[in-house]
């Protein structure tokens, strides 16, 4: 039996978008960042710790809305000098121990791509060393993490923005928006879903390029930071996404930006209970599995999240059924579709740019030092379903969670 529903009333709703809004005081400030709080003329100067492909994707993109990328830090010497050719200019130091990035004294920021399993200390260092960040999700490999980063950010008073880049799509603002006045009526029901053509996992695959993995190229000690102890793999070095020492594999790779935009739109505080079940069918070089399923039970409505990288027929998408209508991506169509309870087309919305607009909303929120679109808070709050899926799927079991409390059940 149900005793507490796990959605937040309208009025509620309106309060924590207000909330995420709220301008962070400068009180309390760590003296270097205060001093260098940014002017509007100023131009803002970044670091880069772990730029792989996507660290290499996001400095590119901060650079072209202006940031100056000025050094570089990864424990890959083979990995470093392909982020130069990504980012598309020379930077003024690179680094292979991150800590020497974060005592630059003339460094605003740093956008932390590195594995999952070093996200925790690397963003907590960062902070502390006064420099605002950018880091890419999964904010954490653990959910024991997640509070301990919560806690450090708000006592450093830094500005962070985690990578569910989907906070800043206006075509899913507008979906929540009709969602919270009621225009579909109470949600029941949510479908996510997230389907590639991979058949040969490009990961695994590149760990047999001799000129990003020799083990001669790779400080290891420093890629296992606190992970257990391996000899050197070169299949993990790459695709270290897959294994279970480094990261959640697909659930928390790409589940945390749908489970945002499930959790965005309907004002979820978090599920109840999850149950997951999967497995490998065609990635055999994998530990996680590379078709997986989640459903969070959120008290009055279900989520069921899908996702495998063999066949991508459907892409990804996202679908919100109510009692008086629905919302469903249709991504043929480049659009976003209102549908009424008779299943005639209400409106229609363009699907935008969501990248970009998130990276200039952390570039504007280091001026402003106003809260960013997605904070560690609700980074923190999201990511929760996705581990809680990756202990039912290795426990075989459904998992209870109380959302209000914080604490597995």
């Amino acid at each position: 039996m149900i005793k507490k529903p796990t959605t937040i009333s309208r009025r509620d709703f309106g309060k924590q978008a207000a909330a995420a809004t709220l301008i962070t005081s400068t009180a309390g400030m760590t003296a270097s960042a205060y001093d260098r709080i940014i002017g509007s003329n100023d131009r803002i100067r970044l670091g880069g710790i772990g730029p792989g492909d996507r660290g290499a994707g996001r400095l590119a993109a901060a650079r072209k809305l202006g940031a100056e990328i000025v050094a570089l830090a990864d424990v890959n010497k083979g990995m470093l000098d392909r982020a130069l050719k990504m980012i598309g200019q020379p930077v003024e130091k690179t680094y292979v121990d991150y800590k020497d990035l974060l005592a630059l004294k003339d460094l605003d920021g740093v956008i932390i791509a590195t594995p999952d399993h070093l996200h925790h200390q690397t963003l907590i260092d960062s902070v502390r060393a006064g420099k605002d960040v950018y880091i890419e999700k999964p904010l954490t490999r653990t959910i024991e993490e997640g509070a301990d980063i919560v806690a450090q950010v708000k006592k450093s008073k830094q500005i962070v923005q985690v990578g569910n880049q989907r906070r800043s799509g206006e075509h899913f603002k507008k979906a929540r928006e009709i969602v919270a006045s009621g225009g579909i009526g109470e949600i029941r029901f949510v479908r996510i879903w997230d389907f590639r053509y991979r058949p040969v996992d490009p990961y695994i695959k590149r760990s047999k390029d001799q000129s990003l993995f020799r083990e001669d190229l790779i400080d290891w000690p420093r890629f296992l930071g606190k992970a257990p102890k391996r000899p050197f793999d070169a299949k993990r070095a790459s695709g270290w996404r897959w294994y279970w020492d480094y990261a959640g594999g697909l659930m928390t790779d790409i589940g945390p930006h749908w489970l945002d935009v499930a959790m965005w739109i309907t004002g979820c505080e978090g599920p109840i209970s999850v149950a997951c079940n999967g497995g490998k069918y065609q990635n055999m070089d994998w530990e996680t599995p590379d078709n997986v399923h989640a459903i969070l039970d959120c008290g009055t409505f279900a989520i069921v999240f899908m996702v495998q990288f063999m066949n991508g027929q459907e892409y990804d998408g996202g679908a919100f059924y109510g009692i008086d209508g629905s919302i469903v991506q249709e991504n043929q169509r480049g659009l976003m579709v209102r549908y009424d309870n008779k299943r005639r087309e209400v409106e229609s919305w363009k699907i935008t740019d969501e990248g970009t607009p998130h990276m200039q909303n952390f570039l504007d929120c280091m001026r402003s030092r106003q809260q960013p679109n997605s904070p560690v808070e609700l980074a923190n709050r999201v990511l929760v379903g996705a581990h809680l899926a990756n202990e039912s799927f290795r426990s075989d079991r459904r998992v209870h969670w109380d959302p209000v409390n914080w604490k597995r059940k």
